[in-house]
Order: C-alpha cells, then structure tokens, then sequence
C-alpha cells in the first residue's frame, strides 16, 4: 500500500479508492475507512494537514476488517517530528558544509530546543544502514568527497541519487520513513 504521496490531491485521488481496497494485514476488501486528520508543521511556516488516517473497519458492510489504521502523509513531512522534511535538508546541508551539530542546528533549527538536535543527530547515524541499504540498490556511491564521517558521505550519495529535496524524493519512491531505524 502506497503511504507517501506528493501533494494533498494525489492523496484525495487516493483516498476515492480506498473503499475498492484489499487491506494487506487482514486480506479484507471494502473494509477501509477515511479515519481522521493528521496536523502539524507542513513546511517552514505552515501548520496544517500532514496526512490521512484511514482504517479497516471490523463493523464494515463487506466483511470483518481487522482494526489496521495507518496512515497516509505527505512526503514532505516526517514521522512524529514538528518540522518539515525540507527543514532537515537544510540541517542536513549545514552539516555538509562543514558546520557542526551545534552551528547548524543554531543556524536551521533555533526554534526547536538544542537537545533536539543532537538527539536527531544520533538518530540519523541509527537510521544509517537502511538508509544505505537503500541508496546500494539504486545506485553506487559516489567519489568520496567527505573522508571524515561516514554519515557525511551518506548524506552526499542520498543527494546524488535523489536531488536537492533528497528526503522528500527518498520517501515518495522507497515509501519509508527517513527516519525509520528498522
């Protein structure tokens, strides 16, 4: 099942067939549901709508659905996190550039508090195998540019292999979270 999606109407055209789908956990058809909204930060200076909850309903008409809700997003936002996916590129970037945890997250990220930005940090060094496991399957890496962290070097191929709006890109075609550490 498709979760990330580009834009609000890409998500509304999906959310007209979701009556017509089989649920993947429970194999029952016609049983989903939209469920609710998901808000929260949508980009740099916009609150709003992030994604869709939809549910397979166990009381449904067509059969027994399981109870499953997951969700549909934007691929611009990330998981529990109150800053968009382009914010973090821009960390990401800061960091390429030779500035330090604490220089970059001053520099991109003043509004949410410093611990944050550590704690991401040592987050995105968590999520760097599947992140690489990813990235190997669609392309090698690139010439080392960065001989320091390894986490850096990552950050460059993730840039080669999808662009500028690399996380964006990474979670619309790979459909995970960026974050994701399993």
């Amino acid at each position: 099942m498709k979760r990330f999606f580009k834009n609000k109407k890409a998500i509304e055209h999906f959310l007209k067939r979701i009556n017509t789908m089989t649920c993947p956990v429970c194999g029952a058809s016609g049983t989903f549901v939209r469920h609710g909204y998901i808000r929260g930060a949508v980009s740099i200076d916009e609150y709003g709508i992030r994604g869709w909850r939809i549910y397979c309903d166990p009381d449904s008409t067509h059969g027994n659905g399981c109870g499953w809700a997951p969700s549909v997003r934007l691929s611009s936002t990330l998981l529990y996190r109150c800053f968009s996916a382009e914010q973090l590129c821009l960390f990401i970037n800061a960091l390429l550039s030779g500035l330090s945890v604490y220089s970059a997250w001053k520099e991109y990220m003043a509004f949410v508090s410093l611990r944050t930005g550590y704690r991401l940090f040592h987050r995105l060094i968590k999520c760097q195998s599947i992140l690489r496991t990813e990235l190997l399957s669609r392309s090698p890496p690139p010439e080392k540019k960065n001989a320091g962290l390894p986490l850096l070097q990552m950050f460059e191929h993730l840039q080669e292999t999808f662009g500028d709006e690399f996380i964006t890109e990474y979670q619309q075609k790979v459909q995970k979270d960026f974050l994701t550490t399993s």
